[in-house]
């Protein structure tokens, strides 16, 4: 019998190991869904071929759980999924979208609210981000982060403030791998320049270790410095990143909003499109990405 044309396809979405299990397990829950409503199935008839509740299936559909490859094919026998090539990718899904996270290693110090970050931005073809008070995380030093994690967590113990540094610190290498990386936009205030952190040292290290990332990276971060001139666009209390994936038909733009305790996540498109204007007229309005350099070594004089 002849495949159905209008059949969803996940073949469009490749087995990339460096983009995380996450991306490949979202990326597989969604074509479920989709084949499931192109089968005319309900939640409850899906639920009951792998001997589970319509919770489940609602878990398995949002990337929420870990997906089992026996439960995996009952759902695309039930589906009437039965191109080899479609079933040899999902296979190939499953099995990445099993392996152990980035932040998996550091689990007792990865905070639950940014975990669907962490897994998540390595998969990003561009990330764009605003911070208002520090430094962006994957920027920061080590000593600099010690100190920022610290005054956040003043009652944790030592072990777990280093373990949340080694986290952060991690975070810069997917900028740095030579298949796909991400490019990073990155914005942030003048005045986290002016803002101390630690020691004169501390802050004449960390400006240093920005201008390094300029020259090593040319081509994968852009860093604007946004100054007090910008008046209401610049007024957003709060971080905020925009991440935009290789594969968007699979993958929609993930917005992330951090709150003092706690973080938000912004995935439907109205949501997005309405986060990506407010950083693009941040863009528009900081001071360019060419004048960075000069705008650091400014700020370093500064703190010598």
């Amino acid at each position: 019998m002849a495949a159905d044309p209008k059949a969803p396809s996940i073949l469009g979405f490749p087995h990339r190991p460096e983009w995380g299990p996450a991306a490949h397990r979202k990326a597989l829950a969604g074509h479920l869904r989709r084949c499931r409503d192109h089968a005319g199935i309900g939640a409850r008839q899906a639920a009951r071929c792998i001997h589970a509740s319509e919770a489940s299936i609602s878990r398995i559909e949002t990337g929420r759980t870990a997906l089992k490859p026996a439960e995996v094919e009952r759902l695309l026998d039930t589906y009437g999924i039965s191109d080899p090539l479609e079933r040899a990718r999902i296979a190939d899904l499953v099995r990445e979208a099993a392996k152990p996270e980035a932040w998996q290693p550091y689990a007792n110090a990865a905070p639950l609210d940014l975990r669907p970050l962490l897994g998540m931005e390595p998969a990003a073809r561009r990330i764009i981000s605003y911070e208002p008070q520090l430094v962006p995380g994957w920027l920061q030093t080590e000593e600099y982060a010690e100190i920022v994690i610290r005054a956040v967590h003043p009652t944790k113990p030592a072990g777990e403030i280093a373990e949340r540094v080694a986290l952060r610190m991690q975070r810069i290498e997917m900028l740095r791998r030579a298949v796909s990386p991400p490019i990073l936009l990155a914005v942030m205030d003048s005045e986290v320049f002016r803002r101390r952190v630690g020691t004169p040292g501390v802050m004449y290290r960390q400006i240093k270790h920005l201008i390094a990332l300029l020259e090593e990276l040319p081509y994968r971060l852009n860093l604007q410095i946004a100054p007090l001139t910008v008046g209401a666009a610049g007024a957003i209390g709060h971080p905020i990143v925009h991440l935009r994936f290789f594969t968007p038909e699979y993958l929609p733009d993930m917005v992330y909003l951090e709150q003092y305790e706690g973080a938000l996540y912004r995935e439907k498109p109205s949501e997005s499109e309405r986060y990506q204007a407010i950083l693009n007229n941040l863009c528009g309005v900081a001071n360019p990405a060419e004048q960075t350099p000069a705008l650091l070594e400014q700020a370093l004089a500064a703190w010598r």
